[in-house]
């Protein structure tokens, strides 16, 4: 829990200590928890369900202006989410989605941070140490996991989390431009921070250059996935 007031202490620690595998398993564990039982709550609002279908609707109906799809065609999908992809598949999906996204998370950054040391900081970390500072980090992300679900289920809209989205009323997941406003996340911000004070600990860096290196990979992750209609994992 010190990664929340002095994360600088405890990656100095990661640092002098041998490996601790539970200093990444137990937050992606606890995110995974959290994301599972955050994504049920979510989708049993009848207020987030009917957005989620009207979101829907308006999706097959730009396809059919655009000619991409005829109106039987619509009709036939419509049908079939409806059928196929009610409430329950919604939050089990949603939930598995979140267990998912968890490990591969910290997996991800952890490489990253460690390709990071060896390229561009020349020090030789090791990939244990830098998915442990990846791991620990991700406390901040079970933080803003729980903030989010009570934001949204007490305004009773998607766009209702942490971030610039939370001025926008009627927040649109098929805009891009609302996208970047939802990827301008408090708890994001707040994580970048302490990953890039584990980078710094990890190669003995200084915080500024490492937090312009950690932030960089974070916006051009996001960048893509709002580019290429990925957008919901930049959220």
């Amino acid at each position: 829990m010190n990664v929340f007031a002095v994360p600088g202490d405890v990656f100095e620690e990661v640092k002098a200590t041998p490996t601790t595998v539970s200093n990444w398993v137990v937050p992606a564990i606890l995110a995974a928890i959290v994301g599972a039982i955050a994504a049920v709550i979510i989708l049993s609002q009848p207020a987030i369900q009917q957005q989620m279908r009207e979101a829907q609707t308006k999706a097959i109906d730009a396809k059919v202006k655009a000619g991409k799809l005829t109106q039987e065609q619509a009709d036939q999908f419509t049908a079939a989410a409806e059928k196929f992809m009610g409430p329950a598949m919604l939050k089990l999906f949603g939930s598995v989605g979140a267990v998912i996204f968890s490990f591969v998370h910290v997996a991800w950054w952890g490489f990253l941070l460690w390709l990071v040391s060896r390229w561009l900081f020349k020090v030789p970390v090791a990939y244990a140490k830098a998915i442990e500072v990846a791991g620990l980090a991700m406390m901040i992300n079970v933080l803003g996991s729980i903030v989010g679900m009570l934001l949204i289920v007490n305004f009773g809209r998607m766009g209702a989390t942490p971030s610039l989205a939370l001025a926008i009323e009627d927040f649109d997941a098929t805009r891009k431009s609302h996208l970047v406003m939802g990827a301008a996340n408090v708890f994001y911000f707040w994580q970048i921070g302490v990953m890039s004070v584990g980078l710094a600990k990890l190669t003995s860096g200084h915080f500024l250059r490492a937090v312009w290196v950690v932030f960089g990979c974070w916006l051009l992750e996001d960048t893509f996935f709002i580019l290429t209609g990925l957008g919901q994992f930049a959220l």
